[in-house]
């Protein structure tokens, strides 16, 4: 299996944490959303890759503003229909087959996330993998409450919105809109 869609932590999930988010942090076992989307991996490719992407593909962003937009030296805003901000940095690129980053609000770290699309046997399978970085300065008890409260309880419906939007637009063509497979309580709650 390839380490990016791992279930478990791998060497080169360490290892990217350790270039790209620095010391200070404990990683949480990854959480992955998985799709089997009826398009070619070349049509997930052109689904993710252009800048300003998570336009089309993710319910729960409202803007994707770009920094810069270079394969792995690719930086770029999601603003959330809640307000949230995270910023993205890249530090992977794989022509055709997806890409890792950090992520979390600017300036901060909360997760490494490695995209990858796959051949499958009736056109391709699409998989986030997220690793979750906690600070590890914070109180084992703060720790734990924010990792079950604000991880491993939304983010598992929060992947497999993202997952199944960009399924949507690499088969039809058409953007997502906002909360086409529900809303959610963080980045995208009831109006």
């Amino acid at each position: 299996m390839d380490e990016a869609t791992d279930s478990a932590l791998t060497a080169s999930d360490e290892a990217l944490v350790a270039s790209h988010a620095g010391d200070g942090y404990d990683m949480m076992e990854p959480i992955i959303g998985k799709v089997a989307v009826a398009a070619r991996p070349a049509d997930v490719w052109a689904a993710i890759s252009p800048s300003g992407n998570l336009l089309n593909i993710h319910p729960f962003c409202e803007r994707n503003e770009i920094n810069v937009w270079d394969g792995a030296a690719s930086r770029d805003h999601v603003y959330y229909y809640s307000g949230v901000h995270y910023q993205r940095e890249f530090a992977d690129w794989f022509d055709g087959v997806g890409y890792d980053l950090v992520l979390g609000p600017p300036q901060a770290r909360t997760a490494l996330v490695r995209w990858r699309i796959s051949e499958a046997e009736t056109g391709s399978d699409f998989t986030i993998k997220v690793v979750a970085l906690l600070r590890d300065d914070v109180p084992a008890a703060e720790r734990e409450h924010y990792a079950e409260h604000m991880i491993r309880r939304p983010l598992p419906s929060y992947l497999d919105s993202v997952v199944r939007g960009t399924a949507y637009f690499a088969e039809t063509g058409t953007p997502v809109t906002k909360n086409q497979f529900g809303t959610h309580p963080i980045y995208s709650p009831n109006d």
